[in-house]
């Protein structure tokens, strides 16, 4: 179950219950265990907000924006080169 170590606590059917399977079937997600501590979570991380979630999205966000500045620099550099031979 989702933000719980614990099984649902309904009867399974091989490995989910009635609803589980049901959701399966209609191409729901099911929740994953945390990295950190075992509570189910849904986010593609792995991780759950007490064990981190929120400063690993930082962190991730932050090399997003420096890999985009970086890009556009470069891309900015081979504008100035093309143009350079074009006059030439």
């Amino acid at each position: 179950m989702r933000s719980q170590k614990e099984n649902c606590g309904k009867s399974c059917v091989g490995a989910y219950c009635k609803q589980h399977n049901y959701q399966l079937k209609k191409g729901g997600q099911m929740p994953t265990p945390c990295r950190g501590c075992g509570v189910g979570v849904l986010c593609d991380s792995g991780i759950c907000i007490s064990c981190g979630r929120s400063a690993l999205k930082k962190r991730l966000n932050h090399k997003r924006k420096k890999a985009k500045k970086l890009f556009e620099l470069v891309l900015l550099e081979l504008k100035v080169v093309q143009l350079e031979k074009c006059v030439a």
